[in-house]
């Protein structure tokens, strides 16, 4: 099962995109994304009457639509699914500046997962992640080690730190608006389906994803 881990919408402030627009892009090329995740900046929205719009177009298109963050740390950008009522309580999203480790330990205590965003990029995950990894142990699980927005180069030093500390390697686009050069770039393989956050959850931690990217006429791994 593919799944984008990075994606955004109109709900963050860098993107006038729909969600639908994505789902669209999606069927029109047939890339096969069994589930996008809209992981929109410092902001995890629980309204009601989103999650029915997301649940309709989910059964419209075939496509899950799951429900993440990407929240700004003091080291950089952390993308958490599993987000429950308790980490909204003890964490503001909004917040630019929120701790790193206990947010990540809070979030893996909690059944879910943080990811370093674009370790390499605009970001000071990389150069601290083994650091990070002796502090939190487990809770760090997983870094996005191919972004649809990063350089070669950035996947690489991202895929080797991987390697080297035993993360698990995911990918996201980070598409921010649903044309080529945003989205439809990479995506997150899974080795079994899942149908709900709690599951996506459950496949990440127990490392069965690897990043997977997209050609213009085939898809490969990297």
């Amino acid at each position: 099962m593919l799944v984008d881990l990075h994606v955004h919408t109109r709900l963050s402030a860098d993107s006038n995109a729909a969600a639908e627009q994505y789902l669209e892009a999606n069927a029109r090329l047939s890339r096969g994304l069994g589930a996008i995740c809209l992981t929109e900046h410092r902001r995890f929205p629980i309204e009601a009457a989103l999650d029915r719009e997301y649940a309709r177009l989910s059964h419209r298109y075939g496509v899950r639509l799951f429900k993440g963050v990407e929240a700004d740390t003091n080291l950089g950008h952390l993308l958490i699914f599993g987000v429950t009522p308790s980490l909204l309580r003890h964490f503001d999203f909004a917040d630019r500046m929120l701790r790193a480790e206990p947010l990540i330990e809070a979030a893996h205590a909690e059944g879910g997962v943080a990811i370093p965003a674009h370790p390499f990029r605009d970001s000071g995950y990389g150069v601290r992640l083994a650091e990070l990894r002796a502090k939190v142990g487990e809770a760090l699980a997983a870094v996005e080690a191919i972004n649809g927005q990063n350089t070669r180069d950035q996947d690489r030093e991202a895929l080797a730190a991987a390697e080297k500390l035993g993360l698990i390697a995911v990918a996201g686009s980070d598409a921010h608006f649903p044309t080529s050069r945003w989205f439809l770039t990479c995506a997150t393989q899974l080795t079994n389906e899942v149908s709900t956050v709690e599951e996506l959850c459950a496949e990440l931690r127990a490392g069965r994803a690897r990043p997977f990217r997209f050609s213009a006429t085939a898809s490969e791994a990297p």
